[in-house]
């Protein structure tokens, strides 16, 4: 019984042990801001840093009403002890990351033992929408962890027995909501309110949304959100900033609300039919094909009594009822849909676990999932192979990158043996486990070597400098701002510019008069579309790939 109990207890390491390097890759690895978002919410903790009243953050000293502040208090006071490198900022990323992990994996635990438990927590932890959600500095991360903690109270306190296990499992998936919710508002609340809903209803017990155990916690959320909301009301602004915190950015992004344009947020990142749906298999790469045989199990395991059937509907209402309701929004981005990664890592941990032979129809999508491993280490090395050809046209050092490259080509001969290895389903599941150590591999080695060379792409503190300069002393107006150009220019230099704002076709207009009033000592930034040349442009040119 003492060694079970030790296996047990040892997924929690073997999971932070794989996953950790995977994600300091990736945190760690990239000593720049990237777009989309990074640079203004670098902007946003870099002030937060500095402000004295940390109940709004602030974009170029303007409240930035679309989030509240728990992403901006942590890396804003990482910021405060270490400095303001890129790397201290997404400090705080990596304790979201393992919160997440472990809450996943607690829940693969709880459904299918030591092993299910490292399979969720994998699954989930290296897919590819829910990594780049914990490596960017951005407020998903938080939410993720806000949102996994919530889902495992979730399970826990809807499968457990009236009294104080059920009592634990509900306060963990409120304080988890509370989490979600100052990471990113509403998202906190409404992925586990809807999981436990469905689960409810579906399993015929809609008496457990009337037990006591449920509702002690909303006095623990009162107390995690209601300093900051009453912090928010004292504000000489606060009613309209909870106006637009509350409605404009929620309502706002489902339908169209009365509002100024720069309010509009239903405007942006256009919806359509189906688009959750057709991207999910690119959301779980690798493990894209796992998803697809677990959902095809999950089909009959749902309605098939069995112990593991309440664990089946679970992982279902973990996943579909929020990329359903996320369907219905005007506006749609990828990276809403990282909530329900969760239950669909739970779904293949279940798939995975719940027998020792697999049917011969799935084993197609193990070895499935070693080609995809494959494609991916392939990609890599052949960017790899083109940074180091360019950069030696250019006569630069890329020893480096070829050294990966040739890594990666010695790793692909690995993965692919082990791709031609038995067909026995008990083979093919440790062929999982060697698939995802490839994968491990091909990121720490290849993608470390691939993030570096890319980060002179994303220099944007060198050309707001040269802006810094250029304008510094004379009237300056940026023209038709996005967010990333104003929180370059303002990140650690606080160039004072004007903004002209309004439709795309008052551009011009806006431009012309602000000319004439400010005279010939003006100046006006202007985005233009398209890229500038680099290295590997010429690199392509050269080999008539590139017009």
């Amino acid at each position: 019984m003492r060694s079970v109990a030790n296996r047990a207890r040892s997924w929690p390491v073997v999971v932070l042990l794989l996953l950790v390097p995977l994600w300091c890759v990736g945190l760690f690895g990239r000593n720049s801001y990237w777009t989309p978002d990074e640079p203004r919410e670098a902007d946003i903790a870099w002030r937060m840093s500095q402000q004295q009243n940390r109940a709004l953050p602030m974009l170029a000293e303007q409240p930035f009403l679309e989030k509240p502040p728990l992403t901006y208090w942590m890396s804003g006071a990482a910021i405060a002890a270490f400095g303001a490198a890129p790397a201290i900022a997404r400090l705080p990323n990596l304790l979201y990351a393992s919160l997440a992990a472990l809450a996943v994996g607690c829940l693969g635990f709880a459904a299918a033992g030591n092993r299910g438990a490292i399979v969720a927590a994998l699954a989930f932890g290296s897919s590819f929408l829910v990594y780049r959600s914990l490596i960017w500095l951005a407020p998903d991360a938080a939410l993720l962890a806000g949102i996994s903690i919530a889902l495992l109270g979730v399970y826990t306190g809807f499968t457990s027995p009236p009294g104080r296990r059920k009592l634990t499992g509900y306060l963990l998936m409120h304080a988890g909501a509370a989490i979600g919710f100052m990471a990113k508002s509403a998202p906190g609340w409404l992925v586990p309110a809807i999981a436990l809903i469905a689960l409810a209803l579906w399993e015929r017990r809609g008496s457990e949304l009337l037990r006591w155990e449920l509702y002690a916690g909303f006095a623990l959320q009162a107390l995690l959100i209601g300093p900051w909301l009453l912090a928010v009301a004292a504000d000489p602004h606060g009613t309209e900033a909870l106006r637009v915190l509350f409605w404009n950015n929620l309502v706002g992004r489902f339908v169209h609300v009365d509002a100024p344009l720069a309010l509009q947020y239903a405007d942006g990142h256009p919806n359509y039919l189906g688009k959750y749906w057709l991207e999910l298999p690119i959301y779980l790469l690798p493990w894209s094909l796992l998803l697809l045989v677990a959902a095809r199990r999950a089909w009959r395991a749902v309605r098939e009594p069995s112990e593991s059937r309440a664990a089946w509907r679970f992982a279902v209402v973990a996943c579909v009822p929020w990329l359903l309701l996320l369907s219905l929004s005007t506006t749609a981005r990828d990276i809403y849909a990282g909530p329900a990664v969760v239950g669909a890592a739970l779904l293949i941990a279940l798939w995975a676990t719940e027998r020792d032979a697999l049917p011969a129809a799935d084993r197609w999508a193990v070895r499935g999932t070693v080609v995809l491993v494959v494609a991916i280490a392939s990609v890599i090395v052949l960017g790899l192979i083109a940074f180091a050809a360019a950069a030696a046209m250019h006569k630069q050092p890329a020893t480096s990158r070829a050294l990966a490259a040739v890594t990666l080509v010695l790793l692909l001969g690995v993965i692919v043996s082990v791709g031609r290895g038995g067909t026995n389903a008990h083979q093919s599941i440790h062929g999982l486990d060697r698939a995802f150590v490839a994968y491990f591999a091909t990121i720490v080695i290849g993608a470390a070597e691939l993030m570096h060379a890319l980060t002179p792409w994303y220099d944007l503190p060198r050309i707001a400098s040269a802006i810094h300069q250029d304008v510094t002393g004379s009237p300056c107006a940026l023209l038709q701002p996005d967010e990333t150009t104003i929180a370059m220019l303002d990140y650690q230099l606080d160039t004072r510019c004007t903004l002209l704002r309004g439709r795309e076709q008052e551009s011009t207009a806006l431009a012309t008069n602000w000319l004439e009033q400010h005279g010939a000592r003006a100046r006006l930034v202007v985005k233009l579309p398209g890229r500038a040349p680099g290295e590997v442009s010429a690199l392509l040119g050269t080999l008539g790939m590139r017009q």
